[in-house]
């Protein structure tokens, strides 16, 4: 039997092709008012979890900003997150994951996360393939970690249905996800304290013993390559930033391995920990660049290291 969270989708699902007037219509609105959030909002109500684990409303960030207000469910960062069927995905067209000035709930659109393959991210949308009135609902796809992603608003579906569990094959994918980045930080950990002698403890835990620890086996690296005459003391300075040299895709060695600390620590996957700067790494620094609103350029540079270890 379907779990509430399936059947959302199916509503989803058997909207695609749909115009504006339906949703339109669920809230009062003229013919032509933006409609995304309607359509989130009219898959809810389909389903019984309306206003018990997804707020109904017209306001794409709202649904998860309100949501979340009333401890309805649980709020996923899309620069880090990989997302379920059925997860709220909202999104920010600025393409840095967030808006400067407006809380973290801030959005441009708001859809429906159908599934996830490899690294692409499927969704069921609203008003999304034209204007306000031509559009239909349909599916669209993105890149895991795009800076177009703000998050993603998982509702608590026990609250709609008492009876609702988790199926076994879901929950053990997102504990392999969890125990997959505390893996990826532990080597990390380990190659620090073996090449450049820190001494952090090997716990998968990015605190700041982690932090500094890469700082100063950068600092080690730049003194050595490059003669930089840094203290290694294992903080991001001004004369740290000042001598870090750019790298970009192609690069290998342990200089990128040391740019992989960093971005593993923050949670993105760099396709292995390997010293290659291959599409993988290049995707992430991109995702970072996005999110800190630093120039996208995929070159690791001042900036990108600074705000990475800072």
């Amino acid at each position: 039997m379907a779990t509430i969270r399936e059947k959302f989708v199916s509503a989803a699902k058997g909207y695609i092709g749909y115009g504006c007037t339906i949703f339109n219509e669920l809230f009062g609105m003229p013919s032509g008012t933006p409609w995304c959030a309607e359509f989130v909002s009219k898959c809810a109500k389909d389903v019984g979890a309306a206003n018990k684990c997804i707020v109904m409303s017209t306001g794409a960030g709202s649904i998860p900003r309100e949501s979340m207000a009333k401890g309805w469910g649980t709020w996923l960062e899309g620069h880090n997150s990989v997302p379920q069927s059925g997860d709220i995905i909202v999104f920010t067209w600025n393409g840095l994951g967030y808006y400067p000035g407006h809380d973290k709930y801030f959005s441009d659109h708001v859809g429906i996360v159908e599934k996830v393959s490899g690294n692409t991210v499927h969704t069921i949308e609203g008003n999304a393939n034209g204007t306000n009135t031509s559009s239909t609902v349909c599916r669209k796809s993105y890149s895991l970690y795009s800076g177009k992603i703000n998050g993603y608003y998982r509702p608590n579906w026990k609250l709609a249905d008492s009876s609702y569990t988790e199926a076994s094959n879901s929950t053990s994918s997102a504990n392999a996800t969890a125990n997959t980045g505390k893996n990826a930080i532990k080597s990390v950990q380990r190659w620090l304290n073996s090449t450049y002698g820190t001494h952090c403890a090997v716990d998968g835990i990015y605190g700041s013993e982690t932090k500094s620890a890469i700082v100063g086996s950068l600092q080690c690296y730049l003194n050595a390559t490059y003669k930089a005459g840094l203290s290694v003391d294992g903080i991001m300075g001004a004369k740290t930033k000042a001598a870090i040299r750019c790298i970009s895709k192609g690069a290998t060695g342990n200089y990128v391995k040391l740019l992989q600390s960093a971005l593993i620590c923050r949670g993105y996957d760099t396709g292995g920990f390997d010293g290659e700067y291959g599409d993988k790494t290049y995707s992430a620094v991109l995702s970072w660049q996005s999110k800190k609103g630093l120039e996208r350029d995929g070159v690791a540079g001042k900036e990108t290291f600074y705000s990475l270890l800072k």
